[in-house]
Formats: C-alpha cells, structure tokens, sequence
C-alpha cells in the first residue's frame, strides 16, 4: 500500500527538504477537513467573488503587490499562464538558460522564438550563478524581443540583480517575468535578499510550498505592475489551473498569510540559521556556503574524498536526515520557518560528524559544460525521421530530447542542440555518481533520441 510506503521512508527522518511545512502540525492539523468543492458560500478559485476573493486580496496586501492569485498546481501553473498571457503565437522572448523545464514547455506550447542569456557561473559551486543586466539589454536589442524571463532566487539562493534587469528591460518598453519558486519567503527579513516583488518585475511566480509552510502545490502569481494585462493572466491560469483546486491547499497559502501578518515569524527564523552557521564555521573539510539567500544551506564538498551525492546519502543512512538535492560539487539543505532548533542542531551535529572522518582530497573541479552548440531552436517541430543511438556514442550529434538533471530540472541538452564531447562527459560524470539525469525520451538513459544523419 502507498500510505504505507510513503510512512516507511519519511520514518525517523528530519525534512530538509520541501514542502516547507516540514510535516510540522500547527500548519498541517484540520487542513483535511477542508478538502470539500465549490459548495454554496465557499466560493470558486476561478472566478472568485467571495471569501476566496477576501483572501487573496488580504495576501497581496501582505505580499506588497497589486494582484495576488492562488494557484494549486505549483508554480509551474504561474510561469506557463505569465508567458501564454504576456505573448502571441509566434512572438520572441528571452529566457535564462538556467530557467526550469517549465519555462521550456511555456515556449514550446505557444510556439515562440526563443533566445538565451546565460548566467555567469559560481565557481565555488560549480552552478548556475546571476543574470548580468547588461547580457540582458544586449539580447534584447540585438533579437527585438520584449518579453524577458530569468530565475532569482536558483535553487542554491543566488538572486539576479532584479532591479537593474527591470529597468532594461522597461527602456525598451519590455515585461520582467521572474521565477521566484524558490523566494516566497523573501522580503520579509533583512536577513534575506529583498524580493523580485519590490524590486520591477512586472510578474513573479513563487512557490508556496518550496519556502514556506503550505502544502505541496500551493504557489503564488503576483501581478506587480500596470504593465500586466491582469485579465489575459487570469484567462490563462484558467486554461492550466486545475478546475477542481483543492480547498486545503488553498486554506494552507491563507493560514501561512495570517499567521505571519500576526507573528513575527521570521526574527527566531534567522536567530536559528544564525547559531546553525556560527557552528559550521569551523569545519575543516567540508564547507556550508551561505549564498545571497541563506535560508538554503549548500554543503560544498570540494576539496573532499566525498562529492554531494555520498554526503546526501551518508545523511540519511547514517544520521536520518534527508536533504532536498545533491550535485557533483555539493548538497542542498532546503529550511523554512516552520524549522526547529532540533532540526538545525542535529544537522549542525551530524557535519561536524561527518567532517572528522572523511579526508582532504585535491580533485578535479566539476563545473558545468560550456554553452551548448545550438543548431535548431527547441519550439520547431523536430523532423520525422529520427533515430536513437546509444548514450555512449551520442556525442556530436543532435538531439531530439531534453536531458536535464532532476533536481533542479533545467536542461543540460535542448532539442535541435548538439550534444558535445563536453556534455556528454557532464552528463556521464552525474550518472556514474548515481545522480539522477532525466530525459523526455523513451530511450533514456540507454539511448537519446538525435536527429537523423543524412547520406
């Protein structure tokens, strides 16, 4: 039975993952006595005229917007309503290349004309890093393209300059859509960066169930200027949200509104991450890295026998606890408000455990490929003939698939992009760490979809 597989492996185990309610009661208790349907008097998320009305007008208030709209489908719902409601069949638009597949599937589904920015990278890391405004001003003029989408917070907490991006991109008379899934709890503490919110963007998607203590699904489209056309937004979270959203995610989005517009939730919040830092500090081998938002704890194994994948799997087996993600170069602890200071000591306890046995070690440093070789634009409908070749002799060819690392889900390999010595060497290193490497195609991991090669 499910229910009973699920208990097994969440047993025992500290959540340093998401959702950010970290299974903690005060946020979870009565929410099931909610899961009723748009019975008389308790209103419809999509056309809400009532109590669910009252409520995400309340939330856009606390947030500091002009619009807030529930959403139950994660954020994934928001980024793919911003960009149908922002652009025409056809249209040009920027993305990040670090942006989640769902930023992708926006694209492909409306069928536009895609270019890239590419964010600088963290070398401490070996991650995705910022956004330069001025790589962002450049690819505008030279496409024409007004519609702008970027990731800030990553999943490791780096934030893009928001407010300079926004202001070239409003020169040239463009709209700022922003992923924020993983910023729903900034601007709300100095301790943290402050939030795309307040900063220019004309639309931000965040995830309420990442950084806050909501249930899974429950996410956030804030419409923050005039720019927006408010009802075209609406008419597309009505095309991709569900139409029978679930009441408790709903109830969980509006209980963390009012608590935290009645508690200070946020100063004990940073006085626990504070003492977990000032603990970490003085560990040898192993590195917590506070990045610009220090509510994710990124573990830095370079420089170790160890990469990120073994360090998430020693925490579990050995200390039962189980973080949110790992990469070659690190491990990702994700925290919330509703974090104890048990979670944060046994942690804490747990790294300096582990930093007394394992060993310095000069190793090769696992940065991400180098930009991709882009010979067709992904929204193209691919050529029929196609054919898969094994992964181990894909190189040079072009695929078909999109091939990301899962998390965080943004792609490694596009459709119409070669796959290089150098990605291919990426993807191979990820996989024989036993990390998990995701594709769209049938075949993968044996065999990637490529195009077929001509006589």
């Amino acid at each position: 039975m499910l229910e009973k597989d699920i208990r097994k492996v969440t047993e025992g185990a500290y959540p340093f993952h998401m959702p950010g309610h970290k299974r903690q009661k005060e946020w979870l208790e009565g929410l099931l006595d909610l899961d009723i349907t748009e019975i008389c008097g308790a209103d419809n998320l999509h056309a809400p005229t009532g109590i669910i009305d009252e409520s995400q007008k309340g939330a856009a208030k606390f947030f500091g917007v002009k619009e807030t709209l529930f959403l139950t489908g994660g954020s994934t719902v928001g980024i793919l309503s911003a960009i149908a409601a922002a652009c025409e069949y056809d249209d040009k638009i920027i993305i990040a290349r670090n942006c989640h597949k769902s930023v992708y599937n926006a694209c492909i589904i409306n069928r536009l004309k895609v270019s890239f920015v590419y964010s600088q990278t963290d070398c401490a890391l070996g991650c995705a890093g910022g956004v330069f405004p001025r790589d962002v001003s450049e690819e505008m003029d030279r496409s024409g393209a007004k519609i702008v989408v970027i990731t800030s917070p990553t999943y490791e907490g780096i934030v893009s300059d928001i407010e300079a991006i926004a202001k070239e991109v409003h020169t040239r008379d463009g709209i700022l859509i922003v992923d924020a899934a993983h910023g729903a709890h900034l601007g709300f503490n100095d301790y943290f960066p402050k939030s795309a919110r307040s900063l220019g963007a004309d639309i931000v998607i965040e995830s309420a169930h990442k950084t806050l203590p909501c249930l899974t699904g429950a996410a956030l489209l804030h419409i923050c200027t005039e720019r927006v056309d408010a009802s075209a937004v609406k008419r597309a979270v009505g095309i991709y949200l569900t139409s029978s959203p679930p009441y408790p995610i709903i109830c969980s989005i509006d209980r963390f509104v009012h608590k935290a517009s009645e508690t200070d939730l946020f100063s004990s919040y940073k006085a626990r991450l504070e003492a977990f830092y000032r603990v970490c500090s003085v560990l040898t081998k192993l590195k917590v890295i506070r990045t610009d938002d220090r509510s994710k704890i990124v573990i830095s194994t370079r420089g170790t026998s160890i990469n990120g994948f073994e360090l998430k799997e020693i925490l579990l087996r050995d200390y039962k606890i189980e973080l949110e993600m790992a990469l070659p170069e690190y491990a990702l602890a994700m925290t919330s408000v509703a974090d104890n200071d048990e979670g944060l000591d046994r942690i804490a306890t747990a790294l300096a455990d582990i930093d007394g046995k394992i060993s310095a070690c000069e190793k090769k440093p696992f940065y991400l490929p180098p930009k991709p070789k882009i010979r067709g634009c992904f929204t193209e409908n691919p050529p029929i003939a196609a054919e898969p070749v094994p992964l181990e002799s894909s190189a040079g060819r072009i695929s078909l698939d999109f091939i990301f690392a899962y998390p965080p889900g943004c792609p490694i390999v596009a459709p119409g992009e070669e796959i290089t010595p150098e990605i291919l060497e990426y993807i191979k290193g990820i996989i024989n760490m036993n990390g998990q490497i995701l594709s769209d195609g049938e075949f993968f991991p044996e065999a990637v979809r490529v195009y077929e090669e001509k006589d």
